[in-house]
C-alpha cells in the first residue's frame, strides 16, 4: 500500500478523534491501535486489509460506491479513494469551478443524470435510438491520429444540437486553429458501460456524451493541467453551453475531456 494512502487513513482517523499521532505514512502500533477502535472493522484482518477496509467504510459513510467490503484494494476501492481525496482533502465536491461562467441554459431540456431512470425516461434504453452524425469538419481518433473520422454514432435526440455545436466550432475557429487546439481529436461517444467505480451506467451508454483530446485533458487533471481550461477554449465552451451541454471540467474541475447532454 502506498504511503500516501496510509497518510490519508492516519489523517482521517485523527479527524475522527482517534489519535494515531504523526501522519507519516508508517502504519505502526499507534495506527493499528487506532484502527482497532473502528466499529465494523474485523479484528482478524491483516494490517493491509484493515487499512483498506477503513477506506471502504469511509466511502460507504460518504455514500460513495465502493463494491464489496472485503479489505482488498480493487479498482472500485481505488476509485472511491480518489473521490474521498477530492472530497475530504481537496474539498472539490463542495465547490463548482468558475460558477459565474456556467450557463443555466437548457433549451433542449436535457434530463438530469442523477439516476439512470431519468435518463431512460428521456432517452430510452442504453445503446438504443442511435443515429449517425456527419461531422462538419473531419476528426481524428485520439488514440490513432492517422485514422480520420467523418461520422460517428450518437443518440438521435442529441444529433441536431451536436451538429449545431460543431458547425459553430468550425465557423468560429476554422480548420487551422481547430487542429492547433486539438478540437478534432475525438475520444469516443457511444460506449455502453458502467461508470468508473460505480453501478450506474455512464452517459456514454446512451451516446449523449463525447470525449475530446483525452491525452491533454485527463480524468484527474484540474484547471492547472487541463488544456481545455485555457481562455482560448472560451468559445468552444460557449457553443456547448448555449445548447445546454455540460462540461465536467467546467462544472467540477476534473475530466475536462468530457461533455454531455445531461444535467448534473
Amino acid at each position: 500500500m502506498k504511503k500516501s494512502m496510509i497518510k490519508f487513513v492516519q489523517q482521517q482517523l485523527n479527524n475522527k478523534g482517534i489519535n494515531v499521532g504523526k501522519v507519516d505514512g508508517d502504519a505502526g502500533k499507534k495506527t493499528m491501535a487506532g484502527l482497532a477502535q473502528v466499529d465494523d472493522l474485523p479484528k482478524d484482518w491483516s494490517k493491509t486489509r484493515k487499512l483498506v477496509g477503513f477506506i471502504q467504510l469511509l466511502a460507504k459513510e460518504h455514500q460513495i460506491e465502493v463494491g464489496d467490503f472485503d479489505g482488498y484494494l480493487g479498482p472500485q476501492t481505488e476509485h472511491a479513494y480518489d473521490v474521498l481525496q477530492r472530497k475530504l482533502v481537496e474539498n472539490l465536491d463542495e465547490h463548482i469551478w468558475r460558477p459565474e461562467e456556467l450557463s443555466d441554459d437548457n433549451p433542449n431540456h436535457w434530463p438530469s443524470q442523477k439516476t439512470n431512470a431519468d435518463l431512460v425516461k428521456f432517452y430510452g434504453k442504453v445503446g438504443e435510438n442511435q443515429t449517425r452524425i456527419q461531422l462538419p469538419y473531419p476528426h481524428k481518433l485520439a488514440w490513432k491520429t492517422s485514422s480520420v473520422v467523418n461520422s460517428y454514432l450518437c443518440h438521435e435526440k442529441v444529433h441536431d444540437s451536436l451538429l449545431r455545436v460543431l458547425t459553430n466550432v468550425h465557423d468560429h475557429y476554422g480548420m487551422q486553429q481547430i487542429k492547433q487546439l486539438n478540437l478534432d481529436l475525438w475520444g469516443g461517444c457511444l460506449n455502453v458501460r458502467k461508470m468508473r467505480g460505480g453501478t450506474r451506467y455512464s452517459t456514454h451508454s446512451w451516446g449523449i456524451a463525447i470525449d475530446y483530446d483525452p491525452s491533454h485533458n485527463r480524468l484527474k487533471w484540474g484547471r492547472d493541467k487541463a488544456a481545455f481550461a485555457g481562455s482560448e477554449y472560451d468559445a468552444w465552451w460557449q457553443f456547448w453551453e448555449e445548447e445546454g451541454w455540460v462540461s465536467l471540467g467546467r462544472a467540477r474541475n476534473f475530466d475536462w475531456m468530457h461533455v454531455q447532454a445531461a444535467r448534473l
